[in-house]
């Protein structure tokens, strides 16, 4: 327990509540412009996805249920009235339900705790109710109560999609139970109740994936926080009235660190943990190590107990399919942007050259990747004391990538096996004619393997091995193996 509070008390660090003070001493702050427009804008878009997606599922599991009735109604028919009688009227309902959410009240913090969520409503709360903290304009009140009421509206939203997740799980897990009651349903019955348990478990996907959107971190709230982490009204009333403290009472002199600044001292911790526990003395820490020693025992305890059921066993919630990463995901999240390079020495034919190529892949799950490219050939001169820069050609590129699964028990690694095919164009392009006709162009058919690694946050490097079959068909003859190195974003 003492564990749980300390992660809780940690998290609260990080956290901004809902403020209504006033303090008359300090110097109006300039709230950016940009900045409660875009608050708007991510919190509408999030809106309007969690209410289509939410409504496309719940149609999709209300029609694989019907078909399930229908084919069950032939064995059992007071069987199917009984259990499917309500179930369409039931998804509708919780639909309407949803979007009738509105901002007008703030629900109480009920499930998973959202930082992002608890500053935003926390800041937009002390700035519309505290006066002299921002400059005035005519209608800034009017901007903040919207903005305000939007943030509340989707915060209660994701709670009513969480609670419409545990009906699903719920329907799921009776429904379950009703068919393992027959010995000799037909196939197609098991057919339709795994599209089932698929659309549930992508439900829950889905509302993992808004939640990961709604934390990431933004800018603009960071100065926000940052300006009025100076303002000692925001930091004594943010203590009191936050999304965490409305549950934990905190002591008079708690001092939060901000977002921006990292997490607290060790004192403060200690002086939470003392404040909590009612123990002044020295031992507060070795009492809150020897607890969290007692829960860590327990979770290794529980995780062997998992293993040894195995991923198989009917008492995990876990999906009867292969869940494909990505189907969640939107879909500028699947693209992947990509250069590459690839230089060749100099010939009696051709200058020292490089192909520099853009690329866009698809993401259709984390272990393949399908894509199109172009590229562009820079001729650099015949060696180093005959150096010019020249146009040499153009190419056009189709590629897939397949990540080399894990072989005779070993981690998998960042292996793929790459393949496509190329047109390359091998002279200087003087006018738009040469992609009328292909024939004079040079065709490549590649495969080969790729190392991928991580070089930045975003940025991932690749390197490439590919062997070249139409290699003799080329004139002259080309070099079979390509070495190409580039880097992707994704």
């Amino acid at each position: 327990m003492l564990r749980g509070l300390l992660l809780v008390y940690l998290l609260m660090l990080t956290s901004y509540g809902l403020l209504h003070a006033q303090d008359t001493t300090i110097s109006p702050i300039n709230l950016p412009e940009k900045y409660l427009s875009s608050v708007d804008k991510k919190m509408q878009s999030l809106d309007d996805q969690l209410s289509q997606q939410s409504a496309a599922y719940l149609n999709k599991l209300s029609k694989q249920e019907e078909k399930i009735r229908k084919k069950l109604a032939k064995l059992d028919s007071s069987k199917a009235a009984e259990i499917f009688g309500e179930a369409k009227k039931s998804y509708e309902q919780l639909s309407q339900k949803l979007n009738a959410i509105d901002g007008k009240t703030k629900s109480m913090l009920s499930g998973e705790y959202l930082p992002y969520l608890d500053s935003l409503q926390g800041t937009l709360g002390f700035l519309k109710d505290a006066k002299n903290v921002i400059a005035k304009t005519s209608d800034i009140q009017q901007k903040l109560s919207k903005s305000l009421e939007q943030v509340n509206q989707l915060q209660n939203k994701l709670q009513k999609a969480e609670e419409i997740k545990a009906y699903v799980s719920q329907r799921q897990e009776q429904l379950k139970n009703l068919l393992a009651q027959y010995t000799d349903l037909p196939r197609s019955v098991s057919k339709y109740f795994g599209k089932y348990q698929q659309q549930a478990y992508y439900y829950g996907q889905q509302l993992k994936e808004y939640k990961e959107a709604l934390n990431d971190p933004d800018k603009l709230l960071s100065r926000v926080l940052s300006t009025l982490q100076t303002i000692p009204a925001f930091k004594k009333f943010m203590s009191k009235y936050s999304m965490l403290a409305m549950l934990f009472t905190t002591p008079d002199n708690y001092d939060p660190t901000q977002i921006v600044q990292g997490l607290p001292s060790r004192q403060q911790v200690m002086s939470l943990i003392q404040n909590q526990t009612g123990n002044t003395n020295t031992n507060s820490l070795a009492m809150v190590q020897q607890n969290v020693g007692a829960a860590q025992s327990q979770v290794d305890e529980i995780r062997n107990r998992m293993n040894e059921l195995g991923s198989n066993s009917k008492d995990l919630t876990m999906p009867d399919f292969k869940p494909n990463d990505m189907r969640t995901k939107s879909f500028l999240k699947k693209l992947e942007y990509g250069t590459s390079f690839q230089s060749q020495r100099a010939t009696n034919y051709f200058p020292a050259a490089s192909n520099i190529g853009v690329t866009l892949g698809y993401k259709i799950s984390k272990k393949s990747v399908i894509g199109i490219g172009i590229s562009g050939k820079v001729g650099w001169g015949t060696g180093w004391k005959h150096i010019r820069v020249s146009s040499q050609g153009v190419g056009l590129r189709f590629y897939a990538d397949w990540k080399v699964p894990a072989i005779w028990g070993s981690k998998e690694g960042n292996l793929w096996i790459t393949g496509g095919a190329e047109m390359n164009y091998q002279r200087s392009v003087e006018s738009l004619e040469v992609f009328k006709n292909y024939t004079t162009w040079t065709k490549s058919a590649l495969v080969g393997l790729s190392k991928k690694f991580k070089a930045g946050k975003k940025l991932n490097g690749k390197i490439s091995v590919l062997f070249d079959f139409l290699y003799r068909e080329h004139i002259p003859v080309s070099e079979p193996f390509i070495f190409r190195m580039g880097y992707t974003l994704n």
